[in-house]
């Protein structure tokens, strides 16, 4: 196996589907090569399809949730504050510690977006990053000062989506 040496910042962002997906799929190419990822979940409810499979590859993935159990429509109450704080907290260390080789943000932007989170912080804890962590956020309204640092920006364009319908969220493809 390569030595893996050198982390980058990564983000997946825009209005389509497919950001957690994706980071998803990166997490799982991770683990298969014997690396160690931290997948911390902000916003999204923690009892989708997905997240079941991920813990099941505990203990290379450590996986944490923040969010309230559902979408946040409106505004955003004190204790959902205080989750994403106490996770942004946890995702510093993880980020400057270096002990996990891939730490995913899920979710990120709207804690930054709300002002829950501080964009000059998080710039410098991205700044101050150990060397072999590979940094993966995702989430609709990327900061453009975090775009400009990232390494690697990927933008998920909706064309056309099935939900404009009134096609629900669907088991097994979409939670």
């Amino acid at each position: 196996m390569e030595e893996y040496s050198q982390g980058f910042i990564q983000i997946y962002t825009g209005e389509g589907k497919g950001k957690t997906t994706a980071a998803i799929g990166l997490a799982v190419r991770a683990l298969g090569a014997g690396l160690k990822v931290a997948f911390l979940q902000f916003l999204k409810p923690d009892t989708s399809s997905e997240v079941l499979i991920l813990k099941q590859f505990e203990p290379n993935l450590f996986y944490q949730n923040f969010g309230e159990g559902k979408f946040v429509r409106g505004k955003v109450n004190q204790s959902l504050k205080d989750n994403l704080l106490k996770g942004w907290t946890l995702a510093k260390k993880l980020i400057k510690e270096g002990s996990y080789d891939l730490v995913i943000l899920d979710e990120i932007f709207y804690a930054l977006e709300w002002g829950i989170i501080n964009l000059k912080e998080f710039l410098e804890v991205l700044k101050e990053k150990a060397d072999k962590v590979e940094v993966v956020l995702t989430g609709r309204k990327a900061p453009q000062e975090i775009v400009e640092m990232a390494d690697l920006v990927s933008e998920v364009k909706k064309v056309k989506h099935y939900f404009d319908r009134g096609v629900l969220a669907r088991k097994g493809i979409e939670k």
